[in-house]
């Protein structure tokens, strides 16, 4: 009787240790420990969990190398780890761990970044990819309106201008020219909102006609309450039959432009995107609108206005006008404050 009762109590002992184990080691696996610089492991197929165990310790990834492996062993399920790299890093607990390499969570390096801003032209946009090693000005010469490439992307343009989305681009390899066009392509594609096509459709332009006029908004301003002003701006005058006299159309169409904008190139009636001259709107786009820009040729204000200059009391932001005089006041403005720059600058040298 004493037998089986001290042999009771020995079964009791294991099972409360067993018991208190699991909790130790369950509490310790949810503990957050802070890796100082992160950490990337090649984790191979056929790697023993007590070899994973160790290494993971010694990396610093784990404060407890035998505690992970006695949870993975008694508690999960060794055979799920996937293999590949992972990279640990900031504070993460040994159940992260764990569900990443389950998962597959694994780590891709990135060999190029690129960033395009809102407004890049395609040949800064070309300019910048080739510096990054990215294909040669030719190959991007031959895409930019092929007919072939247009169609596969389903661009409603004679360009690929203004359909290359501003955004930041990580690629794990060098992408061909294809690649990389295609990828800011797709990514026009998810930012424009829904059902654009149609609400533009109400509002009697086509897709292509709205990404011009979206580009139009985003070369004119950076200020995202001006938006719906310049907006308005170039909704009168379209409606009106002005022509919009907008310069930054002006400048896309002069080869080789040195950034000083002159009197021939606004009297350039052969340059087809002289909206001083031409009436409506360019061609194609002038550059890469954001989604704010895309929803702004829907949403004009509705203040009257017919004019817009910069104001030079208010750094790059704008002075908007519903009537000529008005807006020749603010344009005399602009001109006397440039002369004053340029002669206290004169002065400095």
């Amino acid at each position: 009787m004493k037998l089986l009762i001290s042999l009771f109590l020995l079964l009791l002992l294991t099972i409360g240790a067993g018991l208190y184990g699991k909790h130790f080691v369950e509490s310790w696996s949810l503990e957050r420990h802070t890796i100082p610089s992160a950490i990337v492991y090649d984790f191979k197929r056929g790697t023993s969990l007590k070899q994973l165990s160790l290494d993971l310790y010694q990396r610093g990834v784990v404060n407890k190398g035998r505690l992970l492996h006695y949870w993975v062993r008694y508690f999960d399920d060794y055979s799920k780890f996937q293999a590949g790299s992972y990279k640990f890093e900031g504070a993460i607990a040994p159940a992260d761990i764990i569900s990443m390499m389950k998962g597959g969570d694994t780590f891709v390096p990135v060999v190029l970044q690129f960033t395009i801003p809102e407004g890049f032209t395609y040949k800064k946009i070309t300019d910048r990819l080739v510096a990054g090693g990215v294909g040669s000005p030719e190959e991007f010469a031959a895409l930019e309106k092929s007919k072939t490439f247009l169609t596969e992307h389903k661009i409603p343009s004679s360009s690929v201008e203004g359909y290359l989305y501003p955004a930041t681009y990580p690629f794990s390899k060098i992408p061909t020219v294809k690649q990389a066009l295609s990828r800011m392509i797709d990514t026009f594609w998810d930012n424009l909102p829904p059902d654009y096509a149609e609400r533009v459709a109400e509002k009697e332009l086509t897709l292509e006609q709205a990404v011009t006029f979206a580009s139009l908004i985003e070369l004119e301003t950076a200020h995202d309450d001006e938006r719906n002003l310049v907006s308005e701006v170039i909704w009168n005058r379209l409606n009106d039959n002005i022509t919009l006299g907008i310069d930054a159309s002006v400048i896309y169409g002069v080869a080789d432009y040195k950034g000083n904008l002159q009197r021939k190139h606004l009297d350039d009636a052969t340059n087809p995107y002289n909206s001083r001259i031409h009436g409506g709107l360019p061609p194609t786009a002038i550059g890469s609108p954001s989604r704010k820009s895309l929803e702004a040729v829907l949403t004009p204000s509705n203040f009257g206005y017919y004019y817009y200059v910069l104001d030079p009391s208010q750094g790059n932001r704008h002075h908007f006008s519903k009537t000529l005089k008005e807006h020749n006041r603010y344009v005399r403005k602009l001109i006397n404050a440039t002369r004053r720059n340029k002669r206290a600058a004169s002065g400095r040298q």
